[in-house]
């Protein structure tokens, strides 16, 4: 995308591996389709990372961002400081 979207969906995400599947679905299956989805990942300890990887390589609007370990607080802010879109959604990872 060159131009900026619409919307920016902001996710921090940390073990999220159980339910992150169906969270990034959930937002790319939307029939509203001008959107980035800027994913902040802060250093898991599960699988959550082949999880982002697997869904960034299928569709170019997921962003994979890496966090600075400073929580949901520090990751939502980054994910913000981010972002393109003229609006900004937040979405939980679970």
């Amino acid at each position: 995308m060159n131009r900026s979207p619409e919307i920016s969906v902001v996710m921090p995400v940390y073990n999220g591996e159980k339910f992150l599947k169906e969270a990034i679905e959930s937002i790319l299956n939307q029939t509203f389709k001008d959107f980035e989805f800027l994913i902040i990942y802060d250093e898991s300890t599960d699988g959550t990372l082949s999880i982002i990887q697997e869904f960034q390589g299928q569709d170019v609007r997921v962003v994979l961002i890496n966090g600075d370990k400073e929580g949901i607080s520090g990751a939502l802010n980054k994910g913000i400081e981010k972002a393109r879109g003229k609006y900004i959604a937040r979405l939980d990872a679970d």
